[in-house]
């Protein structure tokens, strides 16, 4: 069932003029800003925490609110910084086109952005948190069959402000549901990797004490494996890491995943052999396909490769997808692969579909087929 948004940040014709996005801005950018204008670098880390802690923390509410000289006096910050602030854009910039609750729990929201683009973000509550997965991108160019971002292509990147909006309106529309909203992941629309910069400076924010505060092990970016970027991801994002593995040779990765072509599997544990930081794990995401890549062999070799790098599996039964010729496994065979790879010694995961009656299971994310 597909209801309009109907909470504050709602809408799709609001007009304002084209500032920078503050939310665009981690604390270290916000400071150098604020020093530029005036403040001496102490003054500008003290005005800097106290504008994140007022726009992210203590009135996250407030999505359409700007900012005024009254606000920015009674935040405590100096004159001197007002002109800067001013000129950047407190408030979201994006706005709630439709929300689609599934039966179990979780929801997909389509968000429209300030140039009519679409942008699609899930809450998924489970025991014990809620999880916002958040998109990177308007569609993706990566093109993998079992996904639907990538059949209409890539239309844009998004700012780092886009990204982090997507989870001010998630903690909007969760409210004070419980289990709380802890944990992000970047396996929305898009390929993180491709749009690093903002993905990076999404990072930092949501990992600010003075922003959101969550810890870094609780936002993972996830990646189909763009192997040179890999070093990277690691010197800039605070975030862990997932790869989108999803077959262990070369031949049957290839057939689903075209990255796979400039990446292979050889190049791609290479890039995280060097750069997998000491005590750091990369979680290895499996779509499993029916009678392709689900096999007893498929699983010895999948254990084989993972046990390259410190890792953990996450199986994923794959969801319908725009690829008919690709099919949801078994029951049977899923537990057998998974039965195979704990044998082995594999910590593994089962990720089991949510939200695929409203669309917003893995895979399924497709706002540009959706908007029209």
């Amino acid at each position: 069932m597909i209801n309009p948004g109907t909470t504050p940040g709602s809408g799709l014709t609001r007009k304002r003029p084209g500032l920078p996005l503050l939310a665009s801005l981690p604390s270290r950018e916000l400071s150098a800003l604020l020093t530029r204008s005036g403040g001496s670098p102490s003054q500008a880390a003290s005005a800097a925490a106290k504008v994140l802690r007022h726009t992210f923390r203590v009135r996250p509410e407030g999505l359409d609110s700007p900012w005024d000289q009254a606000l920015l006096r009674d935040l405590g910050v100096g004159a001197w910084a007002h002109p800067a602030l001013l000129a950047l854009d407190a408030r979201c910039s994006l706005t709630i086109a439709e929300r689609a609750p599934a039966l179990d729990g979780s929801e997909r929201l389509l968000l429209a952005t300030l140039d009519g683009n679409y942008v699609e973000t899930v809450l998924i509550p489970a025991p014990n948190r809620t999880t916002v997965c958040v998109s990177s991108q308007v569609g993706c160019a990566r093109a993998c069959s079992f996904c639907e971002t990538g059949v209409n292509g890539l239309t844009r990147q998004l700012d780092a402000g886009e990204i982090v909006d997507q989870l001010r309106i998630a903690r909007l529309v969760w409210g004070d549901r419980l289990p709380a909203i802890q944990n992000v992941v970047f396996m929305g629309m898009g390929e993180p990797f491709d749009n690093l910069t903002e993905v990076a400076k999404a990072t930092q924010l949501l990992t600010d004490d003075n922003a959101f505060a969550l810890s870094r092990s609780r936002v993972t970016v996830s990646t189909v494996g763009v192997a040179d970027k890999i070093g990277p991801f690691f010197e800039s994002c605070k975030a862990e890491l997932a790869v989108s593995l999803n077959a262990a040779t070369d031949e049957k990765r290839g057939r689903i995943m075209p990255v796979n072509q400039r990446f292979p599997l050889q190049t791609l544990f290479a890039e995280l052999e060097q750069h997998l930081p000491r005590g750091r794990r990369v979680l290895f995401e499996y779509v499993l396909i029916g009678g392709f890549n689900d096999s007893p062999e498929d699983a010895r070799e999948l254990a084989k490769l993972s046990a390259r790098v410190r890792s953990r599996v996450n199986v994923i039964p794959m969801n319908p997808g725009p690829d008919p010729t690709l099919s949801t496994p078994s029951k049977s065979s899923l537990d057998e692969f998974v039965a195979i790879l704990v044998e082995l010694g594999v910590t593994t995961l089962v990720r089991r579909p949510r939200g695929r009656d409203v669309g917003g299971a893995c895979g399924q994310l497709a706002a540009l087929r959706r908007s029209r």
